[in-house]
């Protein structure tokens, strides 16, 4: 039986966050209830397909999910159990803010299936917190954690962003320190991105606020490798540092390729080959739009895909994996660029993978044009 991710999108939220760019809808909670029976029955047409997989790891994102009644959450994990067959040992990861849990939310949750939480912390520190629009304070997020341990769960991931406006080194340390004392069992540390069209990025544009230069972007990016290394948590991933064995296997499902189907508003997936979506909008999924701009992908970007998110990875890509699938000894056919990049120290072939140095994934996104360009 072949296995399955399934990514279950719940699209609302409190407040749109200054540098939000997902799907996510504030003050729509009274279509919640729609929403929910919307997503039963788009679970309900996939219920064939599902029958025949093994549902490895679910991921319920957002938007806010935790900002949900726990009683809903709990109808829909039923209703995944019933529709398809999901592995014993699946991981199953709810997206959190701070503010919106209680002991009874995280309670329920935890009883009906839910056994990893992912909080979106951001920061520790509420001055930054308020200049993100975020919801909740560094007070919150270690209360979050408390409860959830108090709840049963054992895995626990802290989300966290650098470069952000008004940051300086010294706040970013004081957060990676306190963020460490909470010992969650995964940690996500992410850059900023100003994304065309936020608040954020007409602030930055009008000069309202300034952003730390690159420089010290990547110098943060560092703190956390290196602090998060004494504290026992090994990168595994660009932006993704864990105790051993837990590391996120879901999103691991992403960055190596594996099958994955989207539920819900602006949901995507990857199926047998064919990448398709859900419409973006909230209105239009609740009106019955489903599975649009399907796309069986070609040789050419299987290829590059499996170069672009694999040297993400610190594992490196797989050289004997990729021959078997394309038929092609990478390292022979991008020898002169592999050579020149070995010769800047950025990436190396050992072992049998392709990767990256520390260097080199500071500049992922160029290392692979240059690969993609030979």
């Amino acid at each position: 039986m072949s296995a399955l991710s399934l990514y279950v999108h719940i699209p609302f939220c409190r407040a749109k966050c200054a540098y939000c760019d997902f799907a996510s809808y504030p003050h729509r909670e009274a279509d919640g209830e729609r929403y929910f029976c919307a997503l039963g029955d788009e679970l309900a047409s996939w219920q064939p397909e599902l029958a025949e997989r093994e549902i490895k790891t679910v991921f319920l994102g957002g938007g806010t999910p935790s900002l949900m009644p726990e009683e809903a959450i709990a109808r829909l994990m039923a209703q995944i159990c019933a529709c398809g067959r999901v592995s014993p040992d699946a991981e199953i990861t709810m997206e959190a803010n701070p503010g919106t849990l209680t002991p009874r939310k995280l309670r329920v949750c935890r009883e009906a299936g839910i056994n990893r939480l992912s909080l979106g912390a951001q920061a520790m520190d509420d001055r930054l917190l308020r200049a993100l629009g975020r919801i909740h304070t560094a007070d919150d997020v270690c209360a979050a954690v408390a409860m959830a341990r108090a709840a049963g769960f054992d895995d626990v991931s802290l989300d966290l962003m650098y470069a952000l406006p008004g940051q300086s080194r010294a706040d970013w340390l004081r957060t990676l320190d306190a963020a460490v004392a909470l010992e969650p069992e995964h940690i996500s540390a992410y850059s900023l991105i100003v994304e065309e069209g936020t608040p954020m990025a007409d602030w930055v544009s009008a000069g309202r606020v300034s952003l730390p230069d690159e420089d010290e972007a990547v110098g943060m990016q560092r703190d956390a490798i290196e602090r998060f290394a004494r504290a026992g948590y090994a990168r595994y991933e660009i932006s993704n540092f864990a105790r051993p064995g837990r590391e996120c296997r879901h999103n691991l499902v992403y960055w190596l390729r594996g099958d994955y189907l989207g539920i819900g508003c602006a949901a995507h997936s990857l199926m047998d080959g064919v990448r398709f979506e859900n419409p973006r909008g909230l209105d239009e999924y609740l009106a019955g739009e489903r599975r649009v701009h399907a796309h069986r992908l070609s040789r050419e970007e299987k290829m590059e895909e499996a170069l672009m998110l694999s040297t993400r990875l610190t594992r490196g890509m797989d050289l004997a994996a990729y021959a078997a699938e394309f038929g092609v000894d990478f390292v022979k056919a991008h020898r002169a660029a592999l050579d020149r990049l070995a010769a800047l120290g950025l990436a190396r072939v050992e072992d049998g993978f392709l990767r990256l140095t520390r260097e080199g994934m500071e500049v992922q996104n160029a290392v692979v044009v240059e690969l993609l360009d030979e």
